[in-house]
């Protein structure tokens, strides 16, 4: 009996050492976790050597989300040297998000090095995240059969087309992939070639390519450029009925995008119904917005009136929505003489707000405000970083099991999400603990754009909310936008906060620039039917 337990005391001891729910019972990968966290390059970079693979594979990583240049010889080092081909491929990723075009010799060195076939396709996404306009001819003369390659090529020329970068030869290359054999390859090509037909308004070419089409995704992708031309406008004589007061307080969201469906012309009734909902401070936000957004598109000549009445009303997000206004105060748009003087005083009022602002709770106010004053008197805006605020709690992150799911009752049907603990414990324990303490119960879906997303979880319930922390964007793993993931908005890297949403299709251009934590496992169908206003009944662990 007792040579029996000693036995099994050192099969403990020789056992596993990391168990735990999730793969922070590891201490070195938390310490690499919260480096990236503080965004400490420096501590980061003797990381990359680590001896243990994994902990190699996290410092890399780590650099996808800090995006740091300073990191780039040294993962060029990793990817000359390392033995283990996920480390390489972690370096090759990491230098794509970090998008210098100083990586781009690297990585064509490291495509041409590379032993093992599956990393290729990721070093080919990296160069065309790091490319310029050169890039483009190195794209055009390589053709693929390999479907894995063919797959990185694709991805290279979309990241590449992202920066702007396009030709009229992979433009036919992309166009001939919508339809191949792999459909994941057929949707992202749709996906590129949507996004360079948007403003040409050819409606006959695009009727031919649904026509042609063979999945259901590409078609919906084309249809969205029809459907942009059937925008239903409303009667103005609408609001003027006895039932906007009932309908701006028990539905205010839908009001507001009554309002923005307004067509562009209305009778001087309409005009005065627009203004007086800017200056009205017992209406919802939301209704206030979309009146000064409606405003400024049909009277463009009149607009300043109400820009100086945004600026004055101590709401952010009619400050954001009125400098956005003044950040077209350059050569792209023609003003008035009159609108040009009063320059002087919408810069002073941007300066005094700009001075009053709560950071980082309204950072996003804060960011279109000083791009207002550069537009209106040239003061560089060099960006805004905020700074690290709110730690990882990591004793509540490593009770989090990897496999934790969420439900979310809508007044439409349930939602379950599968959370991403190991991919993004920052956001996916904030996430989490908010559910804990019932915050988003009740909370709206206050943004539905077709066949893109749904957005909820605003404490104002028009988008500009916010708590008093910000959290780092996390960008250190492979997961992309597919139908139903789910994402941090954001004004920027590392502004993100307590807002999230989920998309109805896939959305490769959103990879890399908005942190994913969750994926529906079940009630898409529900998603697909939510409606701006609808709200989140109930959101608690499952």
């Amino acid at each position: 009996m007792k040579n029996a337990i000693i036995l099994l005391l050192l099969i403990a001891a020789c056992g596993p050492k990391n168990e735990g729910p999730n793969k922070f019972s590891d201490k070195k990968i938390i310490t690499i976790y919260e480096l990236q966290d503080r965004r400490d390059t420096k501590a980061l970079l003797p990381l990359l050597k680590a001896k243990k693979e994994s902990h190699r594979i996290a410092a890399a990583m780590a650099f996808a989300s800090i995006q740091d240049t300073i990191a780039i010889p040294y993962l060029n080092q990793m990817l000359q040297i390392d033995q283990d081909p996920m480390p390489r491929r972690a370096a090759a990723f990491a230098l794509g998000q970090i998008g210098s075009t100083k990586a781009l010799g690297i990585l064509i060195k490291a495509f041409d090095q590379e032993l093992f076939p599956a990393n290729r396709r990721y070093v080919m996404e990296a160069i065309g995240k790091c490319g310029d306009s050169s890039t483009i001819k190195l794209f055009e003369e390589n053709e693929y059969q390999d479907s894995a390659l063919l797959m990185g090529w694709a991805y290279g020329v979309f990241r590449i087309s992202q920066k702007g970068f396009t030709s009229d030869v992979l433009n036919k290359r992309m166009m001939k992939l919508v339809n191949d054999d792999n459909k994941d390859l057929a949707i992202l090509a749709s996906h590129y070639v949507y996004r360079g037909l948007r403003k040409s308004g050819d409606s006959l070419f695009v009727d031919s390519l649904i026509g042609v089409a063979r999945y259901d995704e590409v078609k919906e992708r084309f249809g969205l450029l029809k459907d942009q031309s059937k925008i239903e406008h409303y009667d103005i004589e609408w609001p003027l009925r006895k039932n906007f007061k009932y309908l701006s307080i028990t539905q205010p969201q839908k009001m507001a995008q009554l309002i923005d469906a307004l067509g562009l012309i209305i009778n001087r009734h309409g005009k005065k119904f627009l203004k007086d909902n800017i200056i009205n401070e017992t209406l919802h936000p939301a209704i206030r917005n979309s009146s000064f957004s409606k405003f400024c598109e049909i009277f463009p000549n009149e607009k300043g009136s109400v820009i100086l009445e945004a600026l004055r009303s101590n709401d952010m997000a009619l400050q954001s929505l009125a400098a956005i206004e003044l950040q077209k105060f350059d050569q792209t748009e023609i003003i008035s003489k009159s609108e040009w003087e009063k320059r002087k005083e919408y810069l002073d009022l941007c300066k005094q707000i700009k001075s009053q602002l709560k950071l980082p709770q309204q950072a996003e106010t804060y960011i279109d405000i000083c791009k207002a004053i550069e537009a209106l008197d040239g003061e560089k805006f060099e960006g805004y970083k905020p700074p690290y605020n709110h730690p990882i709690d990591w004793e509540f992150v490593k009770t989090i099991p990897a496999n934790q799911q969420i439900t979310i009752e809508t007044n439409k049907g349930e939602i379950t999400l599968q959370l991403f603990v190991e991919d993004a414990p920052g956001t996916t324990s904030n996430f989490l603990k908010l559910v804990d303490s019932s915050f988003y119960d009740g909370k709206l879906f206050h943004r539905v754009v077709p066949q893109f997303v749904i957005q909820g979880g605003c404490p104002r319930g028009d988008g500009w909310g916010s708590l008093d922390w910000t959290q780092r964007s996390e960008f250190s793993n492979y997961q992309t936008y597919e139908t139903g993931t789910i994402g941090v908005a954001s004004a920027g890297k590392d502004t993100e906060g307590v807002q999230f949403f989920i998309t109805h299709c896939p959305t490769p251009h959103l990879d890399g620039r908005y942190s994913i934590f969750a994926r529906v496992v079940s009630g898409m169908d529900v998603v697909q039917k939510i409606e701006v206003g609808d709200r989140m009944m109930k959101v608690e662990r499952k």
